[in-house]
């Protein structure tokens, strides 16, 4: 048996037996893994300040040779990240940032990139609230970090060398998760268009950092068309749907009926 100390953020927990819950975490030094939490239910001493979804803190996990699950001996809580469970779409997007770390990571490997985008969002989500723009940059900061961002600023295809000398800005571009992003019409063979803002809002966001991405303001049909181009990148690499999107778009519709 080997333990091993390190920092790391819920990702989430369920309930197991009468007790226990199985708690799915990423360490900055560990990458996602899941451990079984014994006693968490009930423990005041090893979990005082609970499992919670965003939490961030210490981990000390025990691993068995030949056990599927690590164990988790404790949990000492640096960030548990209060805000997060102030309103409804603070927790909509913890879950979602959760969610997609979870399945864009594989598990056991190291993503100290991933870590610190997800921490540095989870921070200013609990301290100024929910924005779908800092989403936006954060699915960016993630596909980027991972080595799958979309090109935007060219041509994924030819990467400019059929302009002709016009500037990217005049050429029309569809848009294409198997070739890697924005395709120009001259090498685009299928994929759907995409707009000159469109793709204009999405190199501005690929290159502003988290800490910034609150002063950033999209009109709801820019942001949508935004939102679906980069979950057509991110369904590309991941399997099965992402239940917490669903529950975001409800939340917007409503947003926009009240």
């Amino acid at each position: 048996m080997s333990t091993l100390t390190a920092a790391a953020i819920v990702l989430g927990a369920v309930n197991y037996g009468e007790a226990d819950r199985i708690v799915t975490l990423f360490g900055r030094a560990t990458g996602r893994v899941s451990a079984l939490a014994r006693g968490a239910r009930k423990s005041q001493r090893r979990f005082a300040g609970g499992l919670g979804l965003g939490s961030v803190g210490e981990i000390s996990v025990r691993e068995r040779a030949g056990a599927e699950l690590l164990t988790l001996e404790s949990f000492d809580v640096t960030e548990p990240h209060p805000g997060l469970g102030a309103d409804v779409a603070r927790l909509a997007h913890a879950a979602y940032a959760a969610e997609l770390v979870g399945k864009l990571c594989a598990p056991r490997q190291e993503e100290p990139g991933v870590f610190d985008a997800l921490l540095a969002f989870l921070r200013l989500l609990d301290e100024e609230g929910a924005s779908a723009e800092r989403l936006r940059v954060l699915e960016l900061a993630l596909l980027g970090a991972l080595g799958f961002g979309p090109v935007l600023d060219s041509c994924a295809v030819c990467a400019g060398d059929r302009f002709e000398g016009r500037p990217a800005v005049e050429i029309a571009f569809r848009w294409d998760p198997d070739r890697g992003g924005a395709v120009c019409v001259a090498c685009a063979r299928i994929g759907r268009p995409l707009s000159a803002p469109a793709r204009a809002a999405l190199v501005r966001l690929a290159a502003t950092p988290l800490a910034a991405a609150g002063a950033e303001r999209l009109a709801a049909d820019l942001n949508r068309d935004c939102r679906e181009a980069l979950l057509e990148i991110i369904n590309h690499h991941v399997t099965g749907p992402l239940k917490s999107v669903e529950f975001i778009a409800k939340l917007s519709r409503a947003a926009v009926q009240s």
